[in-house]
């Protein structure tokens, strides 16, 4: 509880004798609210990121994205994905974005990092689908990553060390009115893990680098300038002893921008000019054949927000550039490689307008429509897209109801849907389309026992056009390459529709927040060989997620996190047979098979060895998958002599079905 007392004078009046009573030493109670989650009417959650201070931390590292899954929205992903599947879509729906500027893949490897070093940011704001008709156009959520506003007026630093990773951040003041901060995070997880990465049957070496800069300029109290920077990289190779399969994969994220914000008086304009690239070369090695799969974009762009209330304005200009994956083969057997890699250079173009209008006391209207031209090498697409929230702030809580329609002019595929560099962008174009959503949901808020709880509850509809499937296999690159990416591809249409419900402790000693979601997310693609309606690869029909802190003392934190949900669908053989010494395998329905349920507790405690002006430092203990439950990963068949097997494989091995992680973590 919150004590505050007040020894000044306050007046007060009689009612009978009209007369001013003095009243002294008055004492305002209310509970301490802890909560982590903020929601604003329009349901977009910000997150402090000073939270994950207390969070479970697997190898002394708490990723934001990891602990964006478990809100209701997001449906749990396995290990190996870092990427958002959000009411129903695809990772590559979303934008995930620093300070506004967008990052074509926020994923390394094992899924147990992104590319967000937390500790360089302020604040998380995550958006299940747009709210405004200045976000981007994507047909998900959106997730960014935010500095602080503010200017430190000392020296001060964070950072931790742990088993595989240790990264840093060090704000330096200067003359008061600028701020230079710089991070960097790496990875060395083969020094000390590399005996769990040296697995039965094949062998894993990785590791990566993040480093970020900004600098923060406030001339005076109207104006703030702002640079980024932030570079990437990552480096795995991947042996299959049995098989003498090997794979190395590259891939690298660079951005830079400049920001300028000006205040005039009830008046905001937001300008940000920015160049993020990403580029990645996936290369494999089988009974002497290689294949290499290089492919990049680049992106120029431009964008302004001027707001005056109750209207909001938007403009957004983006050249991007696309080196489509091209395969170029090579081995014992004579192979005939595309000429040369497809490009695509394209600009789209957007202008955006809201408004938010008051019906009633409690009743708000917010409309927003964005009108974009898109321009690709052998099309120009016109897109008007609305949306409509209505916020009733009602006595018995907030109802929300919300429609809109969105359009993506950029998509990523490739052989999985892991972020793993095998992965690329294409552009739309004369034979591939704008994929377009129609979106609707209704979600309710309501405050509990004063505060201490707070309720939210929400269903949604999404219906999905021109969505794009790539059907191909490795195989099939490698004995019919060709860089005429369409023959990959098909498209067929969607839809997305669940509920979800969530409880948030927000005071106590204890926070945190209970979730469950049920969802589908269906595909069509009729005129090609799968026929029917099935499953999208990442669904999960049921999740529940739990997330909990407890302050024990004033030197001890401790933090759970539990998820349990359905296994995703995978596409399972039916019958094996042997041809001339060759495995054929006859496979059953697409994704008409499932992963076996998924459950993991992560468990954590933070002990203060100092704590005192500012200035802390301790350990961190932390253990990954407590339940010690080996949840699978995919099904593969192993062929091993004369025989073979059909199993799952499971990312922790049988002898070490948990994870302990020990880290050194200051703060200054």
């Amino acid at each position: 509880m919150l004590f505050a007392t007040a020894f000044l004078p306050a007046e007060g009046q009689t009612v009978d004798t009209l007369k001013a009573a003095n009243l002294r030493n008055v004492d305002i109670v209310a509970p301490r609210l802890r909560g982590k989650l903020r929601a604003n009417a329009l349901g977009q959650i910000t997150l402090n990121l000073d939270f994950l201070n207390d969070m479970p931390k697997l190898f002394g590292n708490a990723d934001p994205l990891r602990y964006a899954q478990s809100l209701p929205n997001v449906q749990t992903n396995g290990e190996l994905d870092a990427g958002l599947h959000i009411e129903g879509c695809d990772n590559m729906h979303n934008e995930m974005s620093l300070n506004g500027v967008p990052v074509h893949n926020a994923a390394h490897l094992l899924g147990i990092f992104s590319v967000f070093n937390a500790s360089h940011y302020a604040q998380m704001h995550f958006s299940p689908t747009a709210i405004s008709a200045g976000h981007a156009n994507r047909l998900g959520g959106f997730v960014d990553l935010s500095s602080p506003d503010s200017i430190a007026h000392k020296l001060t630093g964070e950072g931790s060390i742990g088993l595989i990773s240790s990264q840093a951040t060090l704000r330096v003041p200067i003359n008061g009115k600028m701020e230079l901060t710089l991070s960097g995070r790496s990875a060395y997880i083969n020094l000390l893990y590399h005996r769990l990465l040296n697995m039965s049957d094949m062998a894993l070496k990785y590791g990566f680098y993040d480093a970020n800069l900004t600098l923060t300029y406030h001339p005076n109290d109207n104006n703030m300038l702002r640079m980024d920077y932030y570079s990437g990289q990552d480096d795995g190779e991947l042996n299959e002893k049995v098989s003498v399969y090997k794979g190395n994969m590259k891939w690298a994220n660079h951005l830079g921008a400049l920001h300028w914000e000006r205040r005039m008086g009830r008046t905001t304009l937001q300008q940000t000019a920015y160049l993020s690239a990403y580029g990645n070369d996936f290369y494999t090695e089988f009974e002497n054949t290689h294949l290499r799969l290089p492919s990049s974009i680049t992106d120029w762009g431009y964008k302004a927000h001027l707001s005056f209330a109750p209207l909001s304005l938007h403009a957004a200009v983006v050249y991007h550039r696309l080196r489509l994956q091209s395969p170029e083969v090579s081995g014992d057997r004579q192979y005939i490689n595309p000429a040369a890699p497809q490009r695509q250079r394209t600009l789209e173009t957007s202008l955006g307008a809201d408004m938010a209008l008051s019906l009633a006391e409690q009743l708000k209207l917010t409309g927003g429509l964005r009108a974009t031209i898109y321009r690709s090498p052998d099309a120009t697409f016109y897109g008007l897209d609305p949306l409509l929230h209505l916020v009733w702030e009602s006595p018995v809580g907030a109802f929300l109801v919300s429609g809109a329609i969105k359009r993506q002019y950029l998509f990523r595929t490739g052989f999985s849907s892991l972020n793993l560099p095998s992965e690329f962008w294409l552009s739309s174009s004369a034979e591939h389309r704008p994929q377009r959503a129609i979106s609707l949901s209704a979600n309710y808020r309501t405050a509990l026992f004063k505060g201490a709880f707070q309720l939210t509850a929400g269903v949604y509809h999404k219906w999905l056009y021109h969505q794009t499937e790539y059907v191909s296999t490795p195989f099939e690159v490698i004995f019919n390459p060709s860089n005429n990416v369409s023959k990959h591809l098909i498209e067929g249409q969607g839809r997305n529709y669940g509920a979800q419900v969530m409880l948030e402790k927000r005071s106590g000693r204890l926070t945190g927040w209970v979730s469950y979601a049920w969802g589908r997310a269906q595909r069509h693609y009729p005129g090609t060989a799968l026929i029917g309606e099935y499953p999208a690869s990442h669904e999960r029909v049921h999740e529940l997620n739990a997330v909990a802190t407890y302050q024990l003392n004033p030197r001890w934190r401790l933090a759970a996190t539990l998820v349990w949900a359905s296994g995703t669908p995978f596409t399972a053989p039916e019958n094996f047979y042997m041809l001339n010494g060759n495995l054929v395998s006859q496979f059953g329905p697409h994704n008409g098979a499932r992963l076996s349920t998924y459950v993991r507790l992560d468990l954590s405690a933070n002990y203060l060895l100092y704590c005192r002006n500012g200035r802390e430092h301790g350990l961190n203990l932390s253990v990954y998958n407590a339940n010690m439950r080996r949840n699978d990963l995919f099904w593969r068949i192993r062929i091993d002599g004369d025989g073979y097997s059909y199993r799952p494989l499971s990312f922790l091995p049988q002898q070490m079905p948990f994870l302990p992680s020990i880290s050194y973590f200051f703060k200054f």
